[in-house]
């Protein structure tokens, strides 16, 4: 009987600790994926709030801020085919965004994805950059085109053209 008990406390106990393991959150997942195409690339970028971000640029005009619109010119491909363009401008034109006062926010008018946002603010006016954002900060499990971007990681190259409005003081 003493080991019968003994062994169902064993499985007991294994089952238990078994359910405890720690699982990663999709946006942890996603930076540690994109942490690893850089170094795989041998490619080096500065992290802020888990967009990584490269200057290909350096602009040479106003910082680009939350509460800004912007006309940006850009294509984005995803970590897994980045040779593969989904989105980008139509011929030469820059698309126009607004970016919310708080990051996250909407607004009326176009407002770019979260991981775009952070990005954008680490611009100036006249600058490139390169942007690896998280799916969570992009567009996660959404089905945007026929191309299937769902949970991929994205890589934006962005030129900033022109902050048109500011609706704060900086």
């Amino acid at each position: 009987m003493k080991l019968n008990t003994l062994i169902l406390i064993i499985a007991a106990l294994a089952i238990t600790l078994s359910s405890c393991k720690k699982t990663k959150t999709q946006l942890e997942e996603d930076t540690d994926a994109i942490k690893s195409y850089l170094a795989a690339n041998g490619i080096n970028a500065t992290e802020l709030s888990n967009v990584f971000y490269q200057t290909i640029t350096e602009g040479t005009g106003e910082q680009c801020a939350l509460g800004d619109t912007v006309a940006i010119k850009y294509q984005a491909s995803t970590t897994e085919n980045p040779t593969n363009i989904f989105a980008k401008n139509e011929g030469n034109k820059a698309t126009i965004y607004f970016l919310p006062v708080m990051l996250g926010g909407t607004a009326n008018g176009e407002t770019p994805i979260y991981g775009l946002q952070i990005g954008l603010t680490t611009m100036k006016e006249g600058g490139k950059s390169r942007f690896y954002i998280p799916s969570s900060y992009a567009y996660g499990a959404s089905k945007i085109s026929t191309d299937s971007i769902q949970y991929a990681n994205l890589i934006y190259e962005v030129e900033l053209c022109e902050i048109i409005r500011r609706d704060k003081k900086h």
